[in-house]
């Protein structure tokens, strides 16, 4: 890098988020470096630079959360305003999973080819404006079409996640990816809250239109921050031999955690791509391959029983703790949720995350997901019984506290998958929508690391 580029715009307004420096100041004895870009990851450290990335990716996956779990809510109070039948229920839950499949299938790899920060602005962007236009909807087809494209958003959130992932040294990897989750907990915690306050009940109706609303708050703030503190993942610019811009953000990363970026990346500095040496490029199809074809279905079939799992657990909660009074055609609210009951059992997701952040270093990540599906299906199972046969509120809140806190532990999955390289992550990440779509990394297979 030279100091003719520390001129420009783009320059200065970097220079104001991160801290200013001179390469003018760079003493003459200080040896040049070529560093691998991980290890230039690695000297940042953590600090004030990640927690800025956390906290605009977490909120992301806060506004994942509330979503697609405000549609639980939204379902029962429409079905009675708008006499829906339960097919356009049922449509409503699916066409926002299908809008995340094809997300996932245009935005995860528009994120290899553009950039991980562009598809964050337009992942997070997507969500808060089609969230905001579901408030505006007065036809049963503009809800679906809003909700489908509140999906796409959705599905592109693997690169916010990846972008995050990329800045974390691979000593701390682990559990900070983890921390991400508290943010998605803290979305599903907040959505009956929301609809406390502003759906009510059959004696005290509110207003859909806010609650839907207000639930898209979030990722309008984490559009925001996204433009104001994600710069582009220096792995990604490494990738496209664009080694100055990357070389330019570490140094005013290492400046944001309170570093002196000339002494961590003197002068002369060359960052280098040490991970994707092998030239050989694998597709898709080698998924397929004999030497492949066990674990990815495998692998597949483990996704495809978290997302089952998981979504069909927080909407089927919602659903048996709400009446919709079906005889009082001429009420205004004619719905009735148990708000107390739905807060407790997504509560006991902060409990599941601990108790992963807890065990699955002394355990693994295989042993701690294993025991997450066993507790969660069993207890899930139980509470479905449970649920049809009119059992007590107590039994109904006991085994929804259980599903909810074991389906925690299913997160664990995603981190088998977090791997240091970048060219093919984001289409190589999988998300938590009804399909997955994987893809084998540079001379290496997403499984690798499992």
């Amino acid at each position: 890098m030279t100091s003719t580029r520390t001129g420009t715009s783009a320059e200065k307004s970097e220079n104001d988020r991160y801290g200013s420096f001179s390469v003018d100041q760079v003493p003459p004895d200080v040896a040049p470096l070529t560093v691998e870009v991980d290890e230039a990851i690695e000297r940042l450290g953590m600090g004030r630079f990640q927690t800025d990335i956390l906290f605009a990716a977490g909120l992301c996956f806060a506004a994942d959360a509330m979503e697609i779990l405000l549609l639980s809510f939204l379902s029962v109070v429409l079905k009675g305003e708008w006499d829906l039948a339960e097919q356009q229920v049922n449509t409503l839950f699916s066409v926002v999973f299908a809008g995340a499949m094809v997300g996932t299938l245009v935005l995860s790899p528009l994120g290899d080819v553009i950039g991980r920060r562009p598809v964050f602005t337009i992942t997070a962007a997507t969500i808060s404006i089609f969230g905001i236009g579901t408030a505006f909807c007065q036809t049963y087809n503009w809800l679906l079409f809003t909700r489908f494209m509140v999906g796409f958003g959705v599905g592109g959130l693997t690169v916010p996640f990846d972008t995050l992932a990329e800045f974390v040294p691979n000593s701390n990897r682990g559990t900070n990816l983890l921390e991400i989750e508290f943010f998605w907990t803290a979305g599903t915690l907040l959505v009956p809250v929301v609809a406390w306050y502003t759906l009510g009940d059959s004696s005290s109706p509110g207003s859909w239109p806010l609650f839907v609303f207000i639930c898209a708050v979030p990722c309008v703030f984490s559009t925001a921050l996204g433009l104001l503190l994600v710069p582009e993942s220096p792995m990604w610019l490494v990738t496209q031999s664009r080694q100055e811009e990357a070389l330019r953000i570490v140094r005013k990363a290492a400046a944001r955690n309170g570093l002196d970026p000339l002494s961590v990346f003197p002068e002369g500095t060359e960052l280098i791509d040490g991970d994707h040496k092998v030239e050989e490029r694998s597709s898709i199809w080698d998924l397929f391959s004999p030497k492949w074809l066990k674990i990815t279905l495998l692998l597949w079939g483990v996704w495809f029983g978290l997302s089952f799992l998981y979504y069909g657990v927080i909407i089927a909660v919602t659903i048996v703790f709400s009446v919709h009074l079906e005889d009082d055609d001429d009420q205004e609210g004619n719905y009735d949720f148990d708000y107390g009951a739905i807060f407790i059992s997504a509560s006991a997701e902060i409990f599941g995350l601990i108790v992963v952040l807890f065990t699955i270093d002394r355990y693994g990540r295989i042993s701690t997901q294993s025991v997450a599906y066993l507790i969660g299906g069993g207890s899930c199972l139980l509470f479905l019984l449970a649920a049809s046969t009119n059992a007590s509120r107590i039994i109904l809140l006991i085994l929804a506290f259980l599903t909810r806190m074991a389906m925690m532990g299913l997160i664990t999955a995603k981190l088998a998958w977090q791997l240091p390289e970048t060219a093919g992550k984001s289409m190589g990440a999988s998300h938590e929508t009804s399909e997955k779509v994987s893809t084998p990394q540079d001379g290496r297979t997403p499984y690798q690391q499992m």
